[in-house]
């Protein structure tokens, strides 16, 4: 099992979407996946429309913890479905065994 560090700081839908889809199938065979989210993914983000808004609300079905943001007081702008999954927290990139930028 590993550890892997996702940062997803892209303002592209399909980025953002296929960054979400390696985590979680990374998570599907028990590896350790913290995704951190910032920068312009959080237009994507308050997209209603967009794949992201509906898969990040799932981190639970596939035991991922809440996910970082580095939004600071932006991350009011978010649907509250989206905050619930949402911490504001940093990483420490020692603790994980892969980082992805995204």
């Amino acid at each position: 099992m590993m550890k892997f560090l996702i940062n997803i700081g892209s303002d592209s839908e399909l980025i953002c979407y296929e960054a979400l889809a390696l985590a979680m199938t990374l998570a599907t065979f028990d590896h350790q996946v913290q995704l951190n989210f910032m920068n312009d993914s959080l237009i994507v983000l308050q997209d209603e429309n967009s794949r992201l808004f509906g898969m990040v609300q799932s981190l639970e079905l596939y035991d991922m913890p809440l996910a970082y943001h580095q939004f600071s007081n932006a991350v009011d702008t978010l649907d509250k479905k989206i905050q619930a999954v949402l911490t504001a927290d940093t990483a420490i990139i020692s603790d994980y065994d892969t980082v992805l930028n995204f």
